[in-house]
């Protein structure tokens, strides 16, 4: 027949040509990756609507999961499930890590550590394309597959709790961590949850972690917040004028001495920002000012963050120079660095 005899010519050219087409499928899976980062960059009111898509994919990627887990422990593994598994978890692996990238570059500082966890979440994206290495390195190897899927559900929880906990960002991080703890356990370990006396440790293991990305949370940006515009200048700022540009980057010694300056930034955030903010002015690398950063609601979404320093704060030392201001939350998690020089 016609049909029987266009299917097996259909199947001779995949069998013949699979590498060229598994190459193909990962250019067209990284430039849909780069589409939705352009589509979705610097827009925020996206992300209500994102949530309820990264939560879907969660909780499939978390049930697809366990069932190619379940495949291997029987060990009745047949090539066309494992490929469709396959398939189907890069599939949602992508569609999380290339949501998540935009949020996590505008959160983090170029030049700075936090920026290495927004380059992790790029790599481990970059690698959910490239079919050949998904499917048979990653995938084989149980230790990079349970490392690539946990820090999947951390970088996703990091990410999502701040729009449903009331709670900082300092604070949400260490539940996220033991959350994908938590849900790591459960899914490929979940007799564990069930033998008497396993639960404590399962707690305890969750804590410490949780306990461990606390410490180290200068390292992971403040998602999801973005800053639109860093301004310095001489007026103080207010809600009814706030920024519209970058302001000064080049000041006159006459001028710093003399008067008071300001750093604002607008801020945007898909919920009320429940962190406070400390702006670090430097001078040289060394710290001049450790301010205190006003919060203000400019409108839907938008707020206005803004510090001063005058000349009685500076002194008589000497202004001429490289100066940065840096902002942080009150967890420490860095989340603007502005740069400006003093000039004679």
């Amino acid at each position: 027949m016609i049909v029987f005899d266009y299917w097996r010519r259909t199947k001779e050219f995949i069998l013949k040509h699979e590498k060229l087409i598994w190459v193909g499928h990962s250019v067209w899976a990284l430039t849909f990756g780069i589409l939705v980062i352009i589509f979705f960059h610097g827009d925020f009111g996206q992300v209500r609507k994102l949530t309820l898509y990264l939560m879907a994919l969660l909780l499939l990627l978390i049930v697809f999961d366990r069932v190619g887990q379940a495949e291997i422990e029987s060990g009745r593994q047949k090539k066309g499930i494992k490929l469709v598994l396959n398939y189907v978890m890069k599939n949602m692996y992508q569609g999380l890590y290339f949501f998540m990238i935009p949020f996590y570059w505008e959160a983090s500082v170029l030049d700075e550590r936090n920026f290495l966890f927004t380059i992790v979440v790029g790599v481990l994206a970059l690698l959910s394309t490239q079919d050949l290495i998904f499917d048979n390195w990653l995938m084989e190897n149980k230790f990079l597959r349970a490392g690539f899927y946990s820090f999947c559900l951390f970088a996703s929880f990091d990410l999502l709790l701040p729009l449903f906990l009331p709670l900082p960002t300092n604070y949400t991080l260490p539940l996220a961590a033991f959350g994908a703890v938590f849900g790591f356990v459960i899914l490929h370990y979940p007799k564990l949850i069930f033998k008497k006396g396993y639960l404590r440790w399962v707690i305890l293991g969750g804590i410490a972690v949780a306990g461990g990305c606390y410490t180290i949370r200068s390292f992971v940006p403040p998602a999801p917040y973005k800053i639109g515009i860093s301004h310095l200048g001489t007026m103080r700022p207010t809600t009814q004028s706030p920024p519209l540009s970058q302001g000064a980057w080049r000041i006159h010694t006459e001028d710093f001495e003399e008067k008071t300056f300001y750093m604002s930034h607008i801020l945007e955030s898909p919920v009320y920002p429940r962190d406070n903010f400390y702006h670090l002015w430097k001078f040289e690398g060394k710290t001049v000012k450790k301010a205190r950063v006003f919060k203000q609601k400019i409108s839907k979404d938008t707020y206005l963050l803004w510090s001063s320093l005058s000349s009685t704060e500076v002194g008589s030392m000497n202004l001429t120079g490289n100066w940065h201001i840096i902002l942080n939350t009150a967890g420490d998690q860095m989340l603007k660095k502005r740069g400006f020089m003093v000039v004679k």
